[in-house]
């Protein structure tokens, strides 16, 4: 079977270390890669100020991540250099046109899945998809103000197709 596992990307600090959201949902993928061989990861995220200030792109540091839990480094397909959930899903469509996965998986937070699945419909919309949330083990404190933003992120995509 052809199956892939997108897992996006969130932020780490200017010495590459993962920041929780980020290990959450490397932790996911993690799970869910043991319980399904078969699968190959993408990882995404490039650089920028707000989320990966290194010289290298935050999808080294996912991989880094995995690679020392134990996933193989043959598993990985090429990262993808994305510098936000758009450019997640508008530099991931062509691999996925061309390898059109039987099984298309896309991992993120449980926060941020009703954004990701609003911008997926618009940019990529391949139908063989599922949506996996990684629980959050942010604070209740820590994750308010990203539910917030969410909130708005995601009305204001919803006024934009009326």
């Amino acid at each position: 079977m052809n199956n892939i596992i997108i897992v996006l990307g969130a932020p780490n600090d200017a010495r590459g270390n993962l920041s929780q959201i980020a290990q959450d949902r490397l932790d996911c993928a993690y799970n869910l890669y043991q319980a399904n061989r078969s699968f190959r990861i993408v990882c995404t995220g490039g650089f920028g100020a707000h989320f990966n200030p290194t010289e290298k792109p935050h999808y080294f540091y996912a991989q880094k991540f995995l690679i020392e839990k134990g996933i193989p480094e043959h598993v990985f397909a090429a990262g993808v250099p994305s510098t936000n959930t758009i450019t997640d899903f508008q530099l991931s469509k062509k691999l996925i046109v061309e390898e059109n996965p039987d099984i298309l998986i896309i991992i993120t937070s449980d926060f941020h899945i009703e954004r990701a699945q609003i911008l997926y419909k618009r940019y990529i919309g391949y139908p063989k998809v599922v949506f996996i949330p990684a629980i959050s083990s942010l604070s209740k404190a820590e994750l308010a103000p990203l539910i917030e933003h969410e909130s708005g992120a995601v009305k204001r995509l919803l006024e934009e197709e009326v």
